[in-house]
């Protein structure tokens, strides 16, 4: 089938579209938008469980997600849609500033190939600014607070002089902060209270995993970091050192876990799910070992940043479950 299916494959596959508007798509990078939309739901349902926001119908035992007798879909779609127009815009911004290093990392992204002009980049990651504060506006003042708190950590991660990619550890946590802790938190305001301890304990969880693996992007990204200034974990320490300081972060966190149940902070499920998440570490560090620096043929960076990816996907939906069950 000729099809442009994946980020990498050539413009030339594309057949129903023009091909700028599938480059347009290919600005905002569409497969990690799973993540605000699964963190989105997840953290969202999470509030609704854990405030006891909760009325069963006549008819039981009901499965908890489908109990609530006025579900806040309108809420809860604002905010899914202000978290995905907000990490569109973070990742179109980052894709312009990151322009010259893509010539050489990732030169079929759509602004080295021409497609798309530096201005044009700007505009997209302006409007999508505004989209996703309009819709954060629409559920309440406390997610539209976090919105813009998220909001200008993406910047400063990709804008001069803050540049936080330049700045070593602070690389890796201006990452791990927004699109672990607060991001969920920020899901968790669309229908709870931001003083409850629950959603900043899983956070802690996210956060502290992200800021490891952080490392599988970085690492096939060092030529053109390196020729940019930009300080990496692997730039400044090199590949082997850089997978040595980041393996405590993949798993620690869910050690972590089992002090959190210790300590009656989450439910007794999370030790399975700790369990299944320390195995998986495992994994991607053999991966990332192995095959760290080798690009995956249709996705961004390597097959660990992938299974890295796939691991945020499934603690969002994990720490779901197991308020569920």
């Amino acid at each position: 089938m000729c099809a442009k299916l994946f980020m990498k494959d050539p413009l030339d596959k594309v057949e129903y579209a023009p091909k700028r508007l599938r480059a347009f798509v290919d600005l905002v990078r569409p497969f990690t938008l799973l993540a605000p939309v699964l963190g989105g739901f997840s953290g969202a349902l999470l509030g609704l469980i854990t405030s006891g926001d909760l009325h069963s119908f006549d008819i039981a035992p009901a499965p908890p997600f489908l109990i609530w007798h006025s579900f806040p879909f309108f809420q809860v779609l604002s905010g899914i849609a202000s978290l995905v127009f907000l990490n569109a815009a973070s990742n179109s911004l980052n894709q312009v500033y990151d322009h010259e290093i893509d010539r050489i990392n990732k030169p079929y992204r759509p602004i080295p190939l021409g497609i798309i002009t530096e201005k044009e980049g700007l505009w997209i990651a302006g409007l999508l600014y505004v989209l996703s504060i309009w819709r954060a506006a629409m559920v309440n003042r406390t997610f539209l607070l976090m919105v813009c708190v998220l909001i200008l950590i993406t910047i400063g991660y990709s804008v001069p002089p803050l540049r936080f990619k330049k700045r070593v550890w602070l690389s890796n946590i201006s990452i791990a902060l927004p699109r672990g802790m607060l991001g969920l938190v920020a899901a968790w305001t669309i229908t709870a209270d931001i003083g409850s301890p629950t959603p900043w304990i899983m956070g802690s969880v996210m956060a502290i995993f992200l800021t490891g693996s952080i490392t599988t992007k970085d690492i096939t990204d060092i030529e053109g970091d390196r020729e940019f200034g930009m300080r990496t974990l692997p730039v400044v320490y090199g590949k082997k050192k850089a997978i040595i300081l980041s393996t405590p972060f993949l798993v620690a966190p869910f050690l972590l876990m089992v002090l959190y149940w210790y300590l009656g902070l989450l439910p007794g499920s999370s030790i399975v799910m700790a369990a299944v998440f320390f195995v998986w570490s495992m994994y991607l560090i053999i991966l990332l070992i192995r095959s760290g620096d080798r690009e995956d043929l249709h996705f961004e960076n390597s097959p660990a940043w992938k299974q890295n990816y796939l691991m945020l996907l499934g603690l969002q939906m994990g720490f779901l479950v197991i308020f569920l069950v």
